[in-house]
């Protein structure tokens, strides 16, 4: 029997905005400014994640008199100073796409590792807030993705239980935390990153795909 979804929840970096080869960058360049190094370690453990779940592995490749209090807070500073312009990152079907699934009558959330603070300002730029019945930051936990908490709690707050929502995922992280809340899992293909997206049960080439995989499934069922 084809699977009736009743939520649709939103990863934002990497598949709402193309900010992820910025954010890898901006931290790539923070952590040289204290003589840190990242070329050791996958990129594809940052996609998805928050600093808080990669200070250990930085601080585990790295000789260093820093700990992660004091480079938590010289990046959060270093950040401020160092903005990423989000104008023309948005996916420009971004808005069509929720469009389509508010039309449908679906429910609609967005689970972001983001802070909130970015969250609102990646959503004012593209004016996709008004689309949302939900927002949540990963920071609203104690781990984020690729913990499964951020999903469950986002399906909760639309009502919904996991098993009835559908998760729109890039990372690695960020499918491992639907899949394991319950949810389905459609992932926007990696090209970049090297990222095993294995536990998806859909890989898709854009965004627009969903909606025309979703019509396919709807008529199917």
């Amino acid at each position: 029997m084809t699977q009736r979804y009743e939520g649709i929840i939103f990863d934002m970096d990497g598949v709402l905005v193309d900010s992820e080869e910025f954010y890898y960058q901006r931290r790539k360049a923070f952590l040289k400014e204290y003589d840190l190094t990242i070329e050791q370690i996958p990129i594809a453990l940052f996609i998805g994640a928050d600093m808080r779940s990669l200070w250990e592995t930085i601080l585990e490749v790295n000789d260093t008199i820093y700990d992660e209090a004091f480079l938590s807070e010289k990046y959060h500073q270093y950040k401020e100073k160092h903005p990423i312009d989000y104008t023309d990152l948005i996916d420009p079907d971004a808005k069509r796409v929720l469009q389509f699934f508010k039309r449908k009558g679906y429910k609609i959330a967005l689970a972001s590792s983001s802070k909130m603070d970015v969250i609102q300002e990646v959503l004012k730029v593209g004016q996709l807030a008004s689309y949302f019945d939900v927002i949540v930051s990963g920071t609203q936990f104690k781990q984020s993705k690729p913990a499964p908490e951020i999903y469950e709690y986002t399906a909760q707050e639309l009502g919904l239980k996991p098993e009835v929502c559908l998760a729109i995922e890039d990372s690695e992280k960020g499918i491992r935390s639907a899949h394991d809340a319950g949810a389905s899992v459609w992932a926007l293909k990696d090209k970049r990153f090297g990222m095993n997206q294995q536990l998806a049960d859909v890989q898709l080439e854009t965004l627009s795909d969903v909606c025309k995989k979703l019509q396919m499934t709807e008529k199917v069922g």
